[in-house]
């Protein structure tokens, strides 16, 4: 048995029929199911490697496999009155599922995971191309990522450098951390931060023994975890922590 012609050109068809495939294959159409995964595996790939902000493996990445088992579970539990873009659902649920795996594993702490920040602002322009896209259905989580990307903007750096300069040693990053959870904590060297614009070097010096070049030289990351530790973005904020908690144990 093999799936014919049709079929495939309902695949490769526009978003609004991909729900008509969808529903055959929940329907119990297996054959359709495969195919649909296989045609997807450039989509699954691109969308692991813009979460976690590095290149990966489709062939032996245990990262793979978790982005395509959430692909498979998008597919089961898909349901078009709910969501009416399946591409916008699966990608929240591979999100989901490698953000746990993050959490789990500090294997992928070379950097703060900024690039995902990146990708779900600008989600439909990199993935979809539909012009009855609609927006994320939680609508505050969006503003706040567009919000974090506009604060960022105002201190001259782009989420693009912040993921490139992330600090690569673990005990760097936890000292960063450290440095900008003391200033987020601050009101004073906070609101300094935000209105001015630099990072109150004097007045952190009181809380803690740095070299300024360690804190010059990373900039860029200690402003984005400040910001990131005094606003709503959950995820990130909860990456941190674990990040911090990990870092206790060793």
């Amino acid at each position: 048995m093999f799936v014919n012609h049709a079929d495939k050109r309902v695949i490769r068809a526009d978003i609004n029929s991909t729900a008509r495939v969808i529903r055959k294959i929940q329907d119990g159409d297996l054959e359709l199911k495969e195919e649909f995964i296989k045609d997807n595996v450039p989509y699954i790939v691109r969308t692991i490697s813009n979460v976690l902000g590095t290149v990966v493996d489709d062939k032996n990445s245990e990262e793979f496999s978790i982005g395509l088992l959430a692909f498979n579970e998008a597919i089961d539990r898909y349901d078009p009155v709910k969501n009416d873009n399946f591409f916008q659902y699966s990608f929240m649920v591979i999100k989901s599922r490698l953000i746990d795996y993050v959490r789990r594993n500090s294997k992928h702490n070379k950097v703060l995971p900024f690039s995902y920040v990146e990708d779900s602002i600008h989600f439909e322009d990199k993935f979809l191309s539909c012009d009855s896209f609609r927006q994320f259905e939680n609508i505050e989580v969006r503003q706040e990522l567009e919000s974090f990307e506009e604060n960022l903007k105002q201190f001259g750096i782009s989420l693009k450098e912040l993921a490139s300069s992330s600090p690569k040693r673990r005990d760097s990053r936890l000292l960063l951390i450290k440095i900008a959870r003391i200033i987020a904590s601050n009101n004073e060297m906070y609101e300094k931060l935000v209105v001015k614009k630099y990072i109150p070097l004097k007045e952190l010096l009181k809380y803690i023994k740095v070299n300024n070049k360690t804190i010059q030289r990373n900039r860029k990351f200690i402003i984005a975890v400040s910001l990131i530790l005094r606003s709503n973005l959950y995820d990130l904020k909860e990456y941190i922590l674990g990040f911090e908690k990990e870092g206790k144990y060793e």
